[in-house]
């Protein structure tokens, strides 16, 4: 699976906004300090808007082999996903798979697109039908999620299609209130596997048929389970055999340039016996759908043909020690290396200070013997012509790519990104660090953990470090993380979260991640509950959003900080979660409750809410969707019921510390409607029914729709004052 490291800048200092790669922005927004004032305030609102009219920006990919230039763009599966073009993706919801609750339409389409059916295909999708149950198995990398997801859509027909995470259980489990008609069970733990009988299967298979659904459970092959289901069960796995190589990187050009057409262009474009080369049987669908993205690149951009060769993947496990013994010598080039490791595609300027700080923090661990301390000595000069910047980054297998010129809203500036020749090469050499090396390894938590936050420094840190975490064994494998979520410094919370959202993408590993975010927010740790908010606006909180608000809740419910930390990373955490179209109307229906509740949980609400139709009154998108969203009807309401967002609103304008930036929006979307048809009937719909109740907050907005005619809204507004008064 593919991790998007997701940019939320929805707090962050407008001038510096930071470019898609080379020198991204940073993911974690600033430190949830003191919080004096409730009301969002200007600068977050209008920075809001920027953030939701992108939706998520995608700085950098680093998948679980390694990291990813946006332009290089690879993700995993059978939809590696090359887009190989030198664009930059648009939001197609494939940043991060969904764990939990409703799978995105768009991420079932990204399955369905390019996809090249393997020959089990037909006889899985035939005992779906027949038994609503599949049992899928298949090693990392054979497609089997992508598969799976075909299968359901397949047979269902729809997109009604729900996620299931790793520590469900299955002899208990049940649709819920409003049932899909696929669900996608992907990574269940051995244990849950193996407590299934033979009773609690027909009891599954009777709930599946009796809400009309089906289910595919993407299994490990490992002996222990395939042995319980063959020979406990009587229900054999479906092998999930990777489909033909050349199939795959047919399907995939084909879906890429445009048509089956295309196809035989780009391969004549190739050296000669390069496909033989490598399209090798058993190749797996990951490893073909990155030669596609080199023979896109190839094709699109007019590189070298010759250099496919030596940019693909293949060989990089097995180069990486001998990478680490050529350099092993020389102490400079190590910590190159191991800069160029963590930061690819971050500008050169900012790798190299890496290299020194890790030199520093090293103090002669990285090479020979450590040198014994001397505080007296006075550094020798260094030679200032030694070997050239180009030389340096030969020896570790490196370049610097093409510059790139990037805008914030402030200023331009230039980068010159690092890039290893050979893609996830970097990836390569930290695993083999980590693994095989252990005191290295605790000089890599010393210097990620000590990370500057600016530049997104910070940011990837915390994303190594999770990545590290599932390189590990044993129950310290989040020791560190647990360190930093324990420390007195905001930015430890955050390189703390951005490490927990990385290392849930692994399923074992996630329930140890849910076990301590549970357990941390009922603790009265402020730092902790910090730590908890903030991880439940990265990978973690987007692909299992439902915990994220069960989480997010209790962390609200817990004692008062007296700083406002707690409430900041709570709205952060809101406003990143949505962000992500495909959950707003399920974040809406369960915001609604905490407006009821009361307390810090309801100003929480409140005050996610102004910041949320701040953003959209100034962003096109998310202001449509509000529009749709507020014009529908909640599933299961009672007539004369408000739809979740315009309860919300109603509570907002009630609250004396949200109702300015409330009014102020909301204001806004009324002056836009004047010349945006689309945006007219909101208003006058909105007008139509807060004047129903015309009452606090809502009485004082309808005075200032009325004042605003002839504006849409500005008529029914004053019927609806008319009728208020008259009543009186």
């Amino acid at each position: 699976m593919s991790e998007s490291v997701l940019v939320d800048e929805s707090e962050a200092p407008a001038s510096d906004a930071a470019p898609p790669h080379g020198d991204p922005a940073p993911a974690s927004e600033p430190a949830p300090g003191p919080d004096p004032s409730p009301d969002p305030g200007p600068d977050l609102g209008e920075q809001a808007a920027e953030e939701f009219g992108r939706r998520f920006q995608v700085v950098n990919i680093w998948d679980n082999r390694g990291f990813l230039n946006i332009s290089d763009l690879v993700r995993g599966g059978q939809h590696y996903d090359a887009a190989g073009d030198g664009e930059p993706a648009g939001p197609r919801g494939d940043g991060v798979e969904p764990r939990e609750g409703d799978i995105p339409a768009e991420r079932t389409a990204l399955a369905l697109e390019g996809f090249a059916e393997p020959a089990w295909f037909a006889d899985a999708l035939g005992r779906l039908r027949d038994d609503r149950l599949l049992f899928l198995a298949g090693q990392d990398g054979t497609g089997r999620r992508t598969a799976a997801l075909n299968l359901l859509h397949r047979q269902t027909g729809c997109f009604a299609l729900r996620a299931l995470d790793s520590d469900s259980d299955l002899t208990t489990w049940a649709p819920g209130t409003a049932p899909a008609r696929g669900y996608l069970a992907d990574g269940l733990l051995e244990p849950r596997l193996t407590a299934l009988d033979t009773i609690a299967l027909d009891g599954l298979r009777a709930r599946l048929e009796r809400a009309d659904a089906r289910m595919v459970v993407v299994i490990p092959c490992t002996p222990a389970v395939l042995a319980h289901l063959g020979d406990t069960l009587h229900t054999p796995p479906v092998r999930a055999l990777p489909p033909e190589p050349r199939a795959v990187l047919d399907a995939r050009l084909a879906a890429v340039l445009g048509g089956p057409a295309d196809v035989g262009p780009a391969l004549a474009a190739l050296p000669p016996g390069l496909l033989d080369e490598t399209l090798q049987p058993g190749l797996r669908p990951a490893q073909v759908v990155e030669i596609a993205a080199e023979i896109v690149r190839v094709v699109r951009r007019g590189a070298d043909p010759e250099s496919v060769r030596e940019h693909l993947s293949f060989h990089a496990a097995d180069r990486a020690p001998r990478l680490l013994d050529a350099l092993r010598d020389s102490p400079e080039d190590l910590a190159l290396l191991l800069a160029a490791c963590v930061f690819e595609h971050f500008d050169q300027t900012l790798v190299e200070e890496e290299a020194g700080r890790l030199l520093r923090i090293a103090d002669g661990r990285l090479g020979g013997t450590a040198p014994a301390p001397d505080t007296d000595a006075e550094e020798p000069p260094r030679a200032v012509f030694r070997r050239s910047r180009s030389e340096r980054l030969e020896a570790i297998g490196a370049y610097v790519a093409p510059a790139e010129v990037h805008t914030t809203s402030a200023y331009s500036y230039l980068t010159r990104p690092v890039a290893f020749t050979r893609h996830l090469q970097g990836r390569a050499v930290l695993e083999h660090v980590w693994r095989e090396h252990p005191e290295a390894a605790v000089l890599l938590v010393e210097w990620l953990g000590t990370t500057p936050s600016e530049h997104g420094r910070g940011d990837r840190a915390g994303f190594v470090l999770g990545q590290c975490a599932q390189w590990s064994s044993g129950r310290r494998a989040l020791g560190p993380v647990e360190e930093l979520a324990a420390s007195p410094r905001p930015a430890d919370w955050r390189l703390a979260a951005r490490a927990l959202g990385a290392a849930s993408t692994d399923p074992v590993l996630a329930t140890a991640v849910k076990a301590r975010l549970r357990g941390w927010s009922r603790q009265a740790s402020v730092s902790r509950r910090c730590t908890v908010a903030l991880a439940c606006a990265t990978e973690f909180g987007l692909a299992r959003p439902g915990t994220a608000l069960t989480l997010l809740r209790t962390v609200c419910d817990g004692p008062r900080d007296g700083t406002g930390a707690v409430a900041s990373a709570v709205r952060r955490a809101l406003l990143s979660l949505f962000a992500e179209p495909a959950g707003r109307a399920a974040l809406l229906d369960g915001l609604v409750p905490w407006c009821r509740a009361g307390g810090a949980t309801r100003q929480a609400a409140c005050t996610a809410t102004a910041h949320l139709l701040r953003a959209a009154a100034a962003a096109r998108e998310p202001a449509e969707w509000w529009t749709r969203h507020l014009l529908g009807t909640r599933a299961g309401a009672r007539p004369g019921e408000d739809p979740p967002g315009l309860e919300l609103i109603r509570c907002a304008l009630a609250e004396p510390d949200t109702f300015p930036a409330v009014r102020a929006a909301l204001l806004d979307w009324q002056r836009r409607a004047a010349d945006d048809p689309r945006r007219a009937p909101f208003v006058e719909h909105l007008a139509d029914r807060l004047g129903a109740a015309p009452r606090g907050g809502a009485l004082r907005l309808l005075s200032a729709f009325e004042a605003a005619r002839p504006a849409p809204g500005g008529r029914r507004a004053a019927e609806a004052l008319a009728a208020w008064r008259q009543a009186l």
